[in-house]
């Protein structure tokens, strides 16, 4: 017996020494590469700035409005808008004057045509007059002369009139303080001073007048469109069990409406009653402050509750011009204080996640309106994720095929002056992360260019149109959502569509089992294939394939492909295909000459897997358990494929490695033969740095 219990102590002991804290250092597993996003190389493979010249300067086309269910410009009519856009949170919105430009080339180089704005309101008040809606001065400026170097550069901007801005005791006095965000929210809506607070922040900024342009930012069309509460989802967390800070006040609104709509007091426990209450008390409050701010001058579209997957916000939404959404992969759960390590993050992307009862994807596609414009301002694969590298071909193609209206990265950068070098950065900081920053260029060519081909068949939610209708249980939108927006372009209406396309309503098991079958009789536009008891879909278009039991995503577009591989394995779409050794990787082949991928005579090739810091420690091997962010220089992951391109005739192409400026390192060993192209692709790379991306000429 005392032999036996030493064997398990033995074993535990070497279990646990096994199961150790796991630290990122150069060697065999992980590789040097240097990173530094004011450095692309102009004219290189990856300066995608030459796509933005056509709106130089931004505004050009004047005013962006709302036709239909898409965005144009008051001087283009009859042409679609889409926007691709990145974050820029807190002090790196208000950069010193000599950092301004740099940073505005930096982020066109990267691809993208419009940029948000967020957390910037708490910086460009003053705080000494009591008042937190006069402008600062010295800090305005600079974000005034940043604004005008993102329009010389065809740059939009959007934001959100409130994200932050902390106001003081004595401009709210009746309010619970300290206010915060979530009782400001709340108070916006019920308190007249709150409102009034709010109209004169957003005045005196929306009308000031910025001395680089000549043009107030209400009289400037570089605004495509505007949010007023950012993450605002007051109306889906007030119930009985949940008032929230202002919730006496909420339940007194309640009580006065069931008086005047004749609901007796017995009666007004039914969670139904109020969710037709809020439905109610929103339109009002969004009819007023709409008037409120069109009488400031705002043009803009505008928009409001732009987080939340419940059903009730999709009918309360129906009062913006447009609906904007939020959504992440890998949020980082905090265990530590103000956002340091520890934090925990759960390994899996979104192939696995969409294959679980409780996938993340149903508010993604669901929260769409039909007949309104769709974005979504933030969208994130966060760090230390090892499958964000697919968050790009995954993101872009959905995006493409849904034919939605605009995509925002979260984010550029939080604050201080190291965006503007080669930094370590955050979760979510691109500046600090060479996989989101790579992967983010496959939405440029797969949504933003247009690379994917929207679907001519759609697929309806039919809500119904007094809220009294939704199940007050029902917390998130239906699963269904998940699977039908890989193969239909999905939306939500209180309408059944007259065109005899696909619908189920929501909350009836009848309708939805009516639709799965008619889905899975017979292919979705021709060539959808919609398969849920394997998990198995294709889109209408034929262009975007998920297999569950291979666990692999596919886009096989004319111009790009992608293979998406959770593990090890072969994968192949059209013209690309790959045997994969390691799990987490995606590899990423698009045309950069206007020509079909089989045609092409350049082509840009992208080898994702996983990025971190010198010294990061986890947990364990696992990686979910972050204890210490580490430093720079970066480093990636170790990875290799097997990587064969079917060319069409000509002559035999030149595969080159090339580092994150968009400079050539040297030729990569290839063979080319009755016009396949094959090379390997290996992070370990060329002359002691590691390789993410190659350049492939003929």
């Amino acid at each position: 017996m005392k032999h036996w219990l030493w064997s398990i102590i033995a074993l535990f002991s070497l279990l646990t020494a096994a199961a150790g804290p796991y630290v990122v250092r150069e060697g065999d597993d992980w590789r040097k590469i240097r990173f530094d996003v004011t450095k692309i190389r102009e004219g290189s493979i990856l300066d995608f700035g030459k796509a933005l010249n056509h709106h130089r300067p931004a505004g050009k086309y004047g005013f962006l409005k709302v036709v239909g269910d898409h965005f144009e410009f008051e001087k283009l009519p009859g042409v679609k808008q889409r926007f691709f856009g990145v974050n820029l949170s807190e002090i790196s919105n208000i950069p010193p004057k000599e950092d301004a430009a740099l940073l505005a080339e930096s982020i066109a180089r990267a691809g993208y045509n419009s940029v948000r704005l967020h957390h910037y309101d708490n910086l460009i008040v003053r705080k000494d007059g009591g008042s937190t809606t006069e402008l600062d001065p010295e800090k305005i400026d600079r974000m005034d002369y940043l604004i005008k170097q993102f329009k010389d550069r065809g740059i939009y901007v959007t934001l959100d009139l409130y994200c932050s801005r902390i106001v003081s005791d004595r401009e709210l006095p009746e309010v619970f303080h300290p206010v915060g965000h979530w009782n400001y929210k709340n108070a916006v809506y019920l308190v007249d001073s709150a409102r009034e607070n709010f109209l004169a922040f957003a005045k005196n900024f929306m009308t000031h007048k910025n001395p680089y342009t000549g043009l107030t930012y209400a009289e400037d069309p570089v605004f495509c469109f505007i949010s007023t509460l950012n993450e605002n989802r007051v109306l889906a967390d007030w119930n009985p069990k949940n008032h929230g800070a202002r919730g006496w006040q909420w339940e007194g609104l309640f009580v006065e409406w069931c008086k005047k709509a004749g609901i007796p007091k017995e009666k007004q426990s039914d969670l139904r009653f109020r969710q037709r209450f809020l439905q109610d008390f929103q339109k009002k409050h969004s009819a007023k402050m709409r008037a409120a701010l069109r009488a400031i001058g705002i043009r803009t579209p505008l928009t409001d509750q732009n987080n939340g997957p419940e059903p009730l916000l999709n009918l309360t939404r129906l009062n913006n011009d447009y609906i904007d959404m939020h959504y992440y992969i890998g949020h980082p759960e905090i265990t530590g204080d103000n956002w340091r390590p520890p934090v925990k993050c759960r390994q899996a992307g979104w192939v696995e996640l969409f294959q679980e009862e409780d996938a993340y994807s149903n508010k993604l596609g669901g929260s769409r309106i039909c007949g309104r414009p769709y974005t979504l301002t933030e969208l994130k694969w966060c760090k230390p994720l090892k499958a964000r590298g697919e968050g790009g071909a995954i993101s872009g193609s959905l995006a493409g095929f849904q034919d939605w209206d605009a995509l925002y990265t979260f984010q550029w950068a939080w604050g201080g002056k190291d965006y503007m070098k080669e930094s370590w950065g955050g979760y979510f900081d691109l500046y600090g992360d060479p996989i989101s920053y790579l992967s983010d260029r496959m939405i440029h060519l797969l949504f933003l260019r247009g690379d994917v081909a929207a679907s001519k068949v759609s697929a309806t939610l039919v809500m119904p149109k007094d809220a009294a209708g939704i199940d007050p249980e029902a917390k998130a939108l239906p699963r269904l959502c998940n699977a039908l927006m890989l193969v239909a372009k999905l939306g939500n209406s209180t309408r059944v569509p007259a065109d005899g396309s696909y619908y189920w309503h929501l909350g009836s098991k009848p309708s939805e089992q009516k639709l799965v079958r008619q889905l899975e009789g017979a292919p979705v536009g021709g060539k959808g294939v919609f398969d849920p008891r394997n998990c198995h879909f294709i889109s209408s278009t034929g262009e975007l394939e998920l297999i569950g039991k291979e666990n692999l995503f596919r886009v096989a577009a004319p111009r790009s492909e992608a293979l998406v591989f959770v593990g090890t394995g072969a994968g192949k779409a059209d013209v690309l295909s790959v045997e994969n050794r390691t799990p987490y990787s995606t590899f990423f082949a698009s045309s950069m000459d206007g020509n079909e991928l089989r045609n092409s005579r350049k082509i840009l090739f992208f080898h994702l897997n996983n990025a971190a810091h010198t010294g990061m420690t986890f947990g364990d091997e696992s990686m979910e358990l972050l204890n210490s962010y580490g430093n720079i220089p970066h480093l990636v992951r170790r990875a290799a494929g097997e990587v064969a391109l079917n060319l069409g005739a000509g002559g035999a192409p030149k595969v080159y490695a090339v580092n994150l400026k968009g400079e050539r390192l040297g030729e990569v060993a290839s063979t080319f033969a009755d016009g396949l192209l094959k090379f390997t692709a290996d992070t370990a790379g060329l002359n002691g740095e590691a390789v993410l991306v190659y350049e492939i000429i003929r």
